[in-house]
């Protein structure tokens, strides 16, 4: 794709943070090979400028499924309970936002599915939207930057590019990592208690 990369990268960001049907896409891969690209392929494009169209899109995809929680929550669960629809876990949800807010928002970001979930479900428990714009913009300029620069200074090192395709794959696997290995533990938890 070329300079056309860091738009590509920024609109699969979107979509990513946007729904819960992005949460498939691979995010910190994409941040981290993006990273990694921009200093051994793409010279020619600014770091910087990256990270700033690429921050605008992850911070837009959240506040567009904070807002759709915002305004698709309410009428869903106003429906009479079922299984899936419960008014007992909205409560729960406002419980542990009203608890866990800022943590939860911010460190979202580095959970594949969480990236779309969190907003998704923010927006459904009243949280204020100012509040949750600014947990939202510390996230982002934590996880986007963060493992674009990690992706860019790693690619300006002679071994890792002789050996980039270690190098990515070992990437993707770490990055995978978190999500098996809490539901690992939650399990282990269980069987505990």
């Amino acid at each position: 794709m070329g300079a056309l990369a860091v738009l590509g990268v920024a609109i699969l960001i979107f979509a990513e943070t946007a729904t819960i049907l992005g949460s498939f896409l691979p995010g910190d891969s994409l941040l981290f090979l993006l990273g990694l690209t921009l200093s051994t392929v793409l010279t020619s494009v600014p770091l910087l400028a990256a990270m700033g169209l690429v921050l605008l899109a992850a911070v837009a995809g959240s506040e567009v499924g904070y807002w759709l929680g915002h305004k698709l929550g309410p009428r869903v669960f106003s429906r009479e309970d079922t299984w899936f629809f419960n008014k007992n876990v909205v409560e729960k949800t406002k419980q542990f936002y009203n608890h866990y807010g800022a943590r939860a928002i911010i460190l979202s970001r580095f959970v594949p599915v969480l990236r779309a979930l969190v907003p998704l479900t923010v927006g459904m428990s009243d949280f204020g939207g100012r509040r949750y714009l600014i947990y939202n913009l510390v996230g982002g300029l934590a996880w986007v930057p963060g493992l674009m620069a990690a992706g860019y200074f790693l690619g300006t090192i002679n071994w890792v590019q002789t050996n980039i395709e270690l190098v990515v794959i070992g990437f993707v696997i770490l990055s995978s990592l978190p999500l098996p290995f809490e539901i690992l533990r939650n399990k282990m938890k269980n069987r505990t208690r």
